[in-house]
Parts: C-alpha cells; structure tokens; sequence
C-alpha cells in the first residue's frame, strides 16, 4: 500500500493523493519492505498493507458459538478467572460501549485446556490464534523500527525484549442492551506501544484530529490501520503521538474487528529512555524521576477503560474525569 495522506482538516481519506496543502509525508523505515507507512509527526496512524487477512468467518462463528453454548463460554472464562477472555457487559448494560470481545494473548491461549481448545477450534478459535501469533512475528519487530524512525532515532527495541502482546475480537453486535446506540468503542488513547487493527470492510472507526479536539477523521472500512499508543508517547519523549480514536457503531449492522496489542515488559520504567532530557522536562516529576513501570500504569489506566465496556465499577469516590483526561494529568502534571 503506497502513502496515505489527508487534507489539512479531512473528512475522507485518499490514497496515492498528497495535497499540496497538507504538507504531510509518510515516514517509514530504511526497510523499504515493511510497508509501515506512518504519516508524520502530526498524524500519528499508519496504514499497513499486512499480506494477510483476519479470518472473520472463523471469529464470526467465535462469536457465534460461544453466544450459543454457555457452557463452553463459562469454562473458556474459567480458564482467566481473574476478568475473564469471553465478555459480554453489552448485553445487559445499556451504558457501557455495545460491543463484545474476546481477550486472548499468549499465555491465556496455553491455560486453555486441550479438550476445550480442541472444541472451540471447531469454531475458529485455533485459525484465530494462527492469524494473530503470524501477524505478531511478522510485523512487530518492523512497526518498532518505523517509530524508531518516526521519533528521531529513539530505539524501542530493549523495551520488548520480551514484550506484552494480546490479542482481542470485537464484535459489534446489534443485539445489545442498547440496539440503536452508535455508542461502539468510547473514545480512548491505547495504553500501551501500538495497536494493529484489522476491520471487516464495515466503516466505523475514527481518530481524533490532533490539531482540533472532538474532530473525527473516519477510517476506511477495508484499511487495516496502526496506531501508537501512551508508552510510545512516554519511552519516546513525545518523538510519537498517541491517536485517540473510537468507534461508532451503526444500528442494525454488525461490524467485526481483531486487534493485536503490543506494549513494553511490565517491569519497564516508564520514562524517556537516555539520551533524552531536553524532551524529558515536559513530562512530569514521576514520569522525569522514573516512579511509574508499565506494568503499574497499565492497571491504573485499565480501571477506567474496563468501566467504559462495562466490565468493573469504579469505587463511589472515584474520580469521573475521562480516561484520557486522568492520563493526561498523570503524564503531563
């Protein structure tokens, strides 16, 4: 896939266009094979040509089955007790974002037990696996080097030496707790590195315009889209924006996606990497000192977005300030 560029305030994108105007150039690696294409500074997204398509067939009939058999849903849930890999808050919360998912990484998939796998690989669950674990070997390493790139030289590769990769299902069901909502995804900055997001060809997703807040850019239904999330703002010293995005969903259509997460090992320092400390004086004092690990800041974000899908409470003194909005504040000062 060549260069994807936008006008200065889009509303479409185009491909093989640059606008005159725009003044936004892709920058990709020295690789010229990655085909990681990010699209500048200003617009952190990229849009990969992945040689390879999620099997949406397989995680339909997923979807399908474990919706059908509970039996199989609760023991596939059994197999993470701690917030379960199966969850469906849509179906009965009518305030939370209407969909349902399917979290799986690595060693989730391990725990499962044999006869189960077996079972539910009748239903797409070991060609979801294979998809998900190909795209992870095969794109990782280089989506690292094109924001080694795209921060200025900032090497992130000592961070995922032994990387956190999940892999999640969405299924934008229209047969929730609230069937004419277009509430799909709320709008969020992933926590962690970057995010690979695969679509069914069923437009909905969109990120925020950086240079105009609540401005939404929609993405192509059939793109299949990368996005930076808050470690990469963090390790980087802001040499990577995050996108903030969310998905709208249309009433009466289903809409499947699958998204590969990768972020740094938990026990990583969360602050500008050495060589970094002109940058280093935005952020603030436990950002600058190096108070936060990843692994800490995943669960103090994780609080807010498992509320926004409806799948924990938030304690009654909670703070009700947005998830980015908290992030910003603890990130910035």
């Amino acid at each position: 896939m060549a260069a994807l560029v936008c006008n200065t305030a889009p509303t479409t994108w185009d491909a093989d266009t640059i606008d005159s105007n725009s003044a936004i150039e892709a920058v990709t690696s020295e690789n010229t094979n990655s085909n990681v294409h990010f699209l500048s500074f200003e617009v952190p997204i990229a849009f990969l040509d992945p040689g390879v398509k999620a099997p949406f067939k397989a995680i339909q009939q997923l979807f399908d089955h474990l919706q059908s058999s509970p039996e199989d849903a609760a023991a596939l849930n059994a197999t993470y007790p701690r917030r379960g890999i199966h969850k469906t808050a849509a179906t009965s919360n009518p305030t939370s974002d209407q969909k349902l998912t399917i979290d799986l990484s690595p060693n989730r998939s391990e725990s499962i037990p044999s006869e189960l796998s077996a079972s539910l690989s009748n239903h797409g669950l070991q060609e979801v696996l294979t998809f998900f674990n190909t795209v992870d070997q095969t794109w990782s390493t280089r989506i690292l080097d094109s924001l080694r790139v795209l921060s200025g030289g900032v090497d992130l590769t000592p961070a995922h030496r032994a990387p956190q990769v999940n892999f999640r299902i969405c299924d934008y069901n229209p047969q929730t707790a609230s069937p004419e909502s277009d509430k799909g995804c709320g709008a969020h900055t992933d926590y962690g590195t970057f995010s690979i997001i695969f679509q069914d060809g069923t437009g909905g997703l969109e990120f925020e315009d950086p240079n105009s807040d609540d401005t939404w850019i929609p993405i192509p239904g059939d793109a299949t889209v990368v996005l930076a999330g808050w470690c990469a703002v963090i390790l980087t010293g802001a040499g990577v924006v995050a996108a903030r995005h969310r998905v709208r969903r249309t009433p009466g259509v289903r809409r499947l996606s699958a998204v590969l997460f990768v972020a740094p090992q938990p026990d990583t320092v969360l602050s500008p990497l050495a060589g970094l400390p002109d940058l280093a004086k935005q952020f603030s004092r436990p950002v600058k000192d190096g108070e936060l690990t990843v692994g800490w800041f995943k669960e103090f974000m994780g609080k807010k977005w498992r509320h926004r899908e409806g799948n924990e409470d938030l304690d009654s003194t909670a703070d009700l300030m947005s998830q980015d909005d908290e992030i910003r504040q603890l990130i910035w000062g």
